[in-house]
């Protein structure tokens, strides 16, 4: 009997005893889309919040909120953890960071180095690693400020702008927060962060009165590729420099390929390819203390537009335009690796591959591949296929000369 009046008990006290003694109730949470991080003169960190009003973002019938979806605010601390700290003297709720979508980190902050980010980011077990990271040229903070008409949360959209990428036209490779921190973990490595730009006049952008006007006068968009070396920022490559990026990476999924009809003579006439498919293979190679390296392309596609005269039906027209396509692509990739080179960055995994197929060469070349990087030899070939040329058998102005 008293064995089961003790077990009784017990169960009495674990059932009152029993839930979250720690938890905190969803409406008393700051829910942080996105964060944007800066440097002061005196480099104490600069931690700015932008929060989601959940009142604002619910859907109402006869129109939309007129009070903002989101509220930004900034705290100051001589670390990360004291600035977050500070948050609290002005955030009236507790934040939370799971939903972070965007982290953006000025210029100056990324030529301080960005380690203590990642450190921190890395002890939080609020943190995600698919959270989106860019690089602002100016103070990140201001990019947090724009609002955009077509999401109702600023950071919402950015993510979108850098994650949807892979379905639209383009060479951009996104960066995630687990992807920077094992790249800066490599230490031949180099990494890559997109930057996120604000076109036109900012002033007055922050207002709800700015979502009222068909064209808006501020734009928030994707342009260059910053460069890391270790933690720190190297330097910037232009939109041009960064395309042969995913094609040497094997990250290339969707892209249109701009290209003249006379191939390098650049005539008026020009044509777009739409790649839908492609692979690359990276071949390394050491031959008497030299490095080359062999990159293999292949690519598919559907010939999407051209202002050239072509009978489009005879398969030696598909064969030279092909090979326009190809000689693009090739100089495409030749600029990104001369770009690399000139900053001694080894941002396209070249000494990953030499590692890989010589492991003890790697034990000399890893000491100083810095150097090495910077005299591989490169060689491209690349293979295009164009599969589909449209509803049409000849271009539309062999088809307007045909009825003159």
């Amino acid at each position: 009997m008293k064995r089961w009046i003790i077990l009784l008990l017990i169960t009495i006290m674990l059932i009152v005893n029993s839930g979250c003694s720690n938890h905190i109730e969803l409406n008393k949470l700051g829910i942080i889309s996105a964060i944007a991080f800066d440097l002061d003169e005196n480099n104490q960190w600069v931690l700015t919040f932008q929060i989601i009003i959940p009142k604002s973002t619910q859907s109402k019938s006869g129109g939309g909120s007129s009070q903002s979806p989101v509220t930004v605010f900034s705290s100051k601390g001589k670390t990360i953890q004291e600035a977050i700290q500070k948050s609290d003297l002005e955030a009236p709720r507790h934040l939370f960071f799971s939903h972070t979508r965007v982290i953006i980190i000025s210029q100056r902050v990324a030529k301080y180095g960005v380690n203590q980010i990642l450190d921190a980011y890395l002890r939080s077990y609020e943190s995600r690693e698919n959270t989106n990271v860019l690089l602002s040229d100016g103070d990140a903070k201001h990019v947090l400020e724009i609002l955009t008409p077509l999401e109702s949360i600023p950071g919402n959209a950015i993510s979108n702008l850098v994650s949807e990428q892979a379905d639209r036209l383009t060479n951009l490779v996104p960066s995630k927060m687990h992807e920077l921190i094992s790249t800066m973990t490599n230490p031949t490595a180099s990494s890559t962060v997109p930057e996120i730009k604000i076109t036109g006049q900012r002033e007055g952008q922050d207002s709800l009165d700015a979502l009222k006007e068909t064209r808006k006068s501020t734009v928030l968009k994707l342009d260059r590729v910053g460069v890391f070396k270790e933690d720190k920022f190297a330097g910037w490559l232009s939109r041009n420099e960064s395309i042969g990026i995913p094609w040497i990476t094997n990250k290339m999924k969707k892209m249109t390929i701009v290209f003249s009809c006379e191939g390098e003579t650049q005539s008026e006439n020009l044509s777009s390819f739409l790649v839908e498919q492609s692979h690359t293979n990276l071949n390394p190679k050491i031959t008497d203390g030299n490095l080359f390296m062999s990159v293999e392309i292949e690519a598919k596609g559907n010939l999407n537009e051209t202002a050239c005269n072509l009978k489009l039906k005879e398969p030696k027209t598909l064969r030279k335009l092909e090979l326009y396509i190809q000689g693009q692509i090739k100089n495409d990739v030749e600029d990104s690796f001369q770009a690399a080179k000139r900053l001694k960055a080894d941002i396209l995994g070249f000494g990953d591959k030499f590692h890989e197929s010589y492991p003890q060469d790697w034990k000399e070349l890893s000491k100083n591949w810095e150097k090495e990087f910077a005299d591989i030899s490169l060689d491209v070939k690349v293979h295009v296929t164009i599969r589909r040329t449209g509803m049409i058998d000849d271009s539309f102005s062999k088809l307007s000369e045909k009825k003159e």
